[in-house]
């Protein structure tokens, strides 16, 4: 899944979201280091900005539940970008779905 607004869509309508995509998402824009892609304890080295990602599926039996699923934390430079890397994510981990 390489399209933005495709990869967008199909995560909204996703089951594992239960129609609360992109509610139970958290983004996080962040400098790193670009040497490493991580965040460093020198504050001078993180010049790069990156858009990180976290999810989870959503459980509607008594009240809504989000859950964190590690699997799918991801990041890139752009948001479309890491939206993109969360849908493969996605459906390398809970498959596709019959779109309606």
């Amino acid at each position: 899944m390489k399209d933005f607004y495709e990869s967008y869509n199909w995560l909204r309508e996703h089951p594992i979201f239960q129609d609360h995509f992109p509610c139970c998402m958290d983004i996080e824009v962040v400098k790193v280091n670009p040497k490493t892609e991580e965040i460093d304890g020198n504050d001078v080295l993180n010049t790069k900005i990156q858009v990180w990602l976290e999810n989870g599926s959503v459980d509607l039996k008594d009240s809504i539940i989000y859950s964190h699923d590690y699997d799918l934390d991801c990041g890139a430079d752009t948001f479309e970008e890491a939206i993109c890397i969360m849908a493969e994510l996605v459906l390398k981990k809970y498959g596709d779905y019959e779109r309606g």
